[in-house]
């Protein structure tokens, strides 16, 4: 069970993480390269659509926040890390970037880093990862009953 908690408390992060995307994505007089969300312009050879990019990156983006998550809790539960110092978190957070830029990336056929969707998807990455591991030290340091 605390692995569901755990993936419930990276999808709060996501969500947070998400909110300028999805300010960017209503605004009309925003720039539409959407902060902070991958923005892939072609799956599987299918070019996507304005709106397809900004569900999909969505989709993808909270994927990624809910395995941050329990990868970070089984890692926990396994006493590889102290449960969620901010030092950890953010450490793993560099970890989980090289994980996702050098394996799930190129898998899914986005490039070493999603290099094939833009040249700063590797920089929104780092970002977004640091911010998720910060927003979840914060999340159980203010509501210390959220932590799984």
């Amino acid at each position: 069970m605390p692995i569901v908690s755990a993936i419930f408390l990276a999808l709060a992060a996501g969500v947070i993480t998400a909110i300028p995307g999805i300010f960017s994505e209503l605004g009309e007089k925003i720039p539409k390269n959407i902060p902070l969300l991958v923005d892939v312009k072609t799956f599987w050879g299918k070019r996507l659509t304005r709106g397809e990019v900004f569900w999909f990156g969505m989709l993808i983006h909270l994927l990624m926040a809910a395995l941050f998550g329990a990868m970070y809790e089984y890692l926990v539960l396994n006493g590889m890390v102290r449960p969620y110092l901010l030092s950890n978190l953010l450490v793993f957070a560099f970890c989980y970037y090289l994980f996702i830029g050098f394996i799930v990336f190129p898998l899914v056929e986005l490039g070493l880093f999603g290099r094939k969707e833009g040249k700063t998807v590797w920089l929104e990455l780092l970002v977004t990862n640091f911010l998720v591991g910060f927003i979840i030290w914060l999340l159980i340091y203010l509501f210390p009953y959220l932590k799984p």
